[in-house]
């Protein structure tokens, strides 16, 4: 199967529909209320798989030194601070992880369980790729970062960077956009969906339909053969070169 291979919302939709007997959208629920089931369906497939992987840049934030994560994304996987022309790093460095730094409100001040010489009685452990002596303290440039409440943190020698480039996994488009849909995952997000629709009506016809929605969840998660073990199962046997074209038409799709 070809990773750029998707389906079309409109395909998702009409087999759904045909399951179940609801062509007309007869039954109480707009063609909204699926589009927006099957964009739960793919959030869920992203947070579980991290199939959705995207690439942003972004002007330093020299003053602050704090930059809000945009919407739609989690689990930052990579972040480099650059200099060049848009969107063509020429020098580049890895940003890394400090645990329990903190700037907020903003600025070169910060707090830290541990700091470099001089502000506090242990020096930074956190140092560069260059590598450092346990019995000498390395004066040279500190690239850290740390999250908090939805907000990038950065330490103040990235203010050296005129732009930061963050890697983050997506949770497939956001609200009220027009899901991208890899074909491999057709079937499960069709399952998510008529269970979705089952649980609903179970409230207005218990009798007839808690049967169908019990069927519906056993057919999504079953752990032996359902279709949802079996969508993590083909994400995580693509090769990286599969992915990698994946994430990237994915990402052009959604944040053009």
């Amino acid at each position: 199967m070809n990773a750029n291979d998707f389906v079309s919302i409109d395909h998702i939709i009409s087999e759904v529909l045909s399951t179940l007997d609801d062509a007309d959208l007869c039954k109480g629920f707009s063609r909204g209320w699926y589009v927006s089931r099957i964009q739960d369906a793919l959030q869920e497939l992203a947070f579980d798989t991290f199939f959705d992987e995207i690439t942003m840049d972004f002007d330093m934030p020299k003053e602050t030194l704090q930059l809000e994560i945009p919407k739609g994304v989690f689990n930052i996987r990579q972040l480099y601070g650059w200099n060049g022309s848009c969107c063509s790093p020429q020098t580049s460095n890895v940003i890394h992880w400090k645990r329990n730094y903190n700037n907020n409100p903003g600025g070169t001040g910060y707090t830290a369980k541990v700091k470099e010489i001089g502000e506090s009685s242990y020096f930074d452990p956190f140092l560069p790729n260059e590598g450092w002596s346990r019995n000498a303290y390395y004066g040279g440039t500190k690239l850290f970062a740390n999250t908090q409440n939805g907000v990038i943190m950065f330490g103040s020698d990235c203010a050296s960077f005129d732009k930061v480039r963050i890697i983050f996994n997506g949770m497939a488009g956001e609200i009220g956009d027009v899901p991208i849909i890899p074909r491999f995952f057709e079937r499960a997000i069709n399952a998510y969906v008529e269970w979705r629709h089952y649980k609903s009506m179970v409230s207005r016809e218990p009798r007839t339909y808690r049967a169908l929605a019990r069927d519906a969840y056993n057919e999504l998660y079953d752990m032996r053969d359902g279709c949802w073990k079996t969508a993590r199962m083909r994400i995580s046997s693509m090769d990286s070169w599969e992915k990698d074209s994946m994430n990237e038409y994915i990402s052009s799709m959604i944040h053009k």
